[in-house]
């Protein structure tokens, strides 16, 4: 047997305070082997705001009984990690140019932070989902299927 990469457990995008909710609860109650990447849906800082999506997940992680991280989508714009790392997240993404991406990187690394790849696996992107509950719970099961050899 080889060395095989072992695959992303996937990431779940959300727009809503519900989609949070719904991710939280399904991942607490489903308990899965390797967490997915909950995250904020891309361009969301451009419209909604760092302060407004920080805002939405904490209050969809009140709610559960598992602290779950989020990772902040923050696209190519800089100055919105800049805002992001003010508000308290932790946990970024920023697909910029090459060079400006190291220097954020680092940048985040000495606020205690982490830079986060995205899109490197199944994503679940809840949008248009009328019951991200069942969406999500059903999503994970196969992604943990998958994960498992059984797909």
């Amino acid at each position: 047997m080889g060395n095989r990469a072992i695959p992303s457990p996937g990431e779940i995008v959300c727009h809503s305070v519900d989609h949070f909710r719904a991710a939280f609860s399904v991942i607490t109650e489903l308990t899965p082997d390797r967490l997915p990447v909950v995250r904020t849906a891309p361009g969301a800082t451009d419209y909604a705001g760092v302060q407004f999506l920080w805002d939405m997940a904490v209050l969809a992680r009140s709610e559960s009984n598992q602290y779950i991280e989020v990772v902040l989508d923050c696209g190519d714009n800089p100055a919105t990690v800049f805002g992001a790392l003010r508000t308290g997240w932790t946990r970024i993404a920023y697909n910029g140019p090459e060079p400006l991406r190291k220097k954020i990187s680092s940048l985040v690394a000495r606020q205690g932070g982490s830079m986060i790849t995205l899109n490197e696996g199944p994503v679940l992107d809840l949008f248009h989902s009328n019951h991200p509950k069942t969406d999500c719970a059903s999503w994970i099961r196969d992604v943990q299927a998958c994960l498992g050899d059984s797909c």
